[in-house]
């Protein structure tokens, strides 16, 4: 349902979901005297259409030049935004128009955490259980995504304790040494489900490009993680319209994002090297000065092209390092694992992680179930203690699921390590080069002599092996795939 407020509504004040389950998005009247509201995208597409045509914003296409991610409010567009969590909005009527004005809080500061609760394990399989139950659709085939990971097994478990054995798990195979389908089907089959194993296809055929230009076609917003290009060649052999699809994603946040050691040590060191960004803005990308001369903000996962580059690929990129200056001081002092928390959550999380699972769910008619977010599984787990849920001496996280897992499936996290999802976007990629290089450099989106530069440049380092510069060949394919085909878009 979309609502519609306008002046003689104000002032209003909204806010985002506490654990980020339904984002409310706002969508502002070219004369700025409507915004209409909604959880639901798709229809806010529909009135844009009828009343407001969507401008791309030069400051988002920027945020994902140089950051990888646009943070909220902001999006891709002009005059779309997004309340996610810890987000709200005033709404006023000055000098006849409708002013939004946002603010940001976090609210799951580890330091705050009550000291005297005790998780118990039944509570919370329980609480995931009727997050999944009182928001499916009852008739439809119920998915897992099932990799290795704790949240993903923490959800399979809880509904075999909550009696239901009629769940498919998903596992993508990759046939290398990234392949968790094989002990992923086991865990299924110890719990009494189905198992079915997502297969990368060896040739890229005519079926799989047409499908992956429908896909561009249909998302409702970009999204900068390469994984996405996995979701069509799922829909491929699966077809999910109208059924339960269930995800693992959404819980960092609360359960305390713990970083790497050496991103840890770094954060502490790079932000006083940061007199070097202009000279690093002003070299080509991948110049030795970008990685160190970062804010603390950026830290948490923020990097992209240089400045220079970005304006050679697109004239009105706009510097974005005012926006992790203001970060930086709104967080000083802060534990760097609330800090990367509160930044990574409510944007990264939300605009790589969350956005490109929502936008297959779109695409493809899914009912997509996220009980991680679910508003009781939040306030459980975000008001336990820390020592249940990291332990920073070792920097593990999710002791509270490592140990549950250890005890009921026999998982031992910490014997398995951290897989990285398997699926490599830049190989796929390359198995149908020629049509994402037509989709990069015949981008209208771009400057023609721009991108030719800077790429050739990216392609060979990437050819080379250079992780960054493949991941940055991905992005731009990403975002051109997206320019060149989608319907949601007024191009001029």
């Amino acid at each position: 349902m979309v609502r519609e407020i306008t002046l003689k509504d104000t002032p209003l004040k909204l806010e985002g979901s506490l654990g980020g389950e339904r984002p409310l998005y706002l969508l502002q009247s070219s004369d700025r005297r409507k915004v209409w509201v909604s959880e639901d995208l798709l229809e806010l597409y529909v009135r844009a259409k009828e009343e407001s045509p969507f401008r791309l914003s030069p400051r988002g296409i920027s945020f994902l030049l140089l950051s990888g991610v646009i943070p909220t409010p902001w999006t891709v567009l002009e005059n779309l935004f997004v309340l996610n969590i810890g987000d709200s909005v005033e709404i006023r009527a000055e000098r006849g128009q409708l002013k939004l004005h946002f603010h940001h809080f976090f609210p799951f500061s580890l330091s705050q955490r009550s000291n005297t609760l005790v998780p118990d394990e039944n509570q919370l399989l329980s609480l995931l259980a009727e997050a999944v139950f009182t928001r499916w659709r009852p008739s439809a085939p119920v998915y897992l995504f099932q990799s290795l990971g704790k949240d993903s097994n923490t959800l399979a478990l809880a509904l075999f304790k909550a009696g239901f054995r009629d769940l498919i798990c998903l596992t993508l195979s990759t046939g290398d040494r990234k392949d968790e389908s094989s002990v992923a089907e086991k865990i299924a089959r110890r719990l009494g489900f189905r198992h079915h194993r997502l297969k990368l296809p060896l040739k890229i055929s005519p079926r799989i490009l047409s499908e992956i230009e429908h896909y561009f076609r249909e998302i409702p917003l970009p999204c900068a993680d390469g994984v996405s290009l996995a979701y069509p060649l799922y829909a491929l052999e699966i077809d999910f319209a109208g059924a339960n699809v269930i995800d693992g994603s959404g819980n960092d946040i609360y359960f305390g994002h713990v970083p790497r050691p050496v991103e840890y040590r770094r954060q502490k060191i790079y932000p006083h090297l940061l007199f070097l960004r202009p000279l690093a803005d002003r070299l080509p990308t991948g110049n030795p000065f970008q990685k160190v001369a970062r804010t603390r903000s950026e830290m948490v996962g923020a990097w992209g092209f240089t400045l220079r580059d970005a304006r050679l690929i697109y004239p009105e990129s706009e510097s974005v390092l005012s926006y992790w200056k203001t970060q930086d001081k709104k967080h000083k002092g802060w534990d760097y694992l609330d800090m990367k928390a509160d930044i990574w959550g409510p944007n990264f999380e939300f605009d790589r992680v969350m956005r490109k699972v929502r936008n297959f769910a779109a695409v493809y008619r899914a009912h997509l179930l996220l009980p991680w977010t679910a508003p009781e599984v939040v306030s459980y787990v975000g008001n336990l203690p820390e020592k249940y849920l990291l332990d920073r001496r070792t920097f593990r996280n999710k002791i509270l699921l490592r140990d549950l897992l250890r005890k009921h499936l026999g998982l031992d996290s910490d014997v398995l390590g951290k897989y990285s999802y398997g699926f490599n976007a830049y190989e796929f990629l390359q198995k149908m080069r020629q049509k994402a290089l037509e989709e990069i450099l015949d981008c209208p989106l771009w400057d023609p002599s721009g991108i030719r530069k800077v790429f050739q440049r990216l392609d060979h380092r990437a050819r080379e092996g250079d992780r960054r510069s493949r991941k940055l060949w991905v992005r731009l394919y990403l975002l051109s795939a997206w320019y060149n085909h989608n319907r949601y878009l007024e191009r001029t």
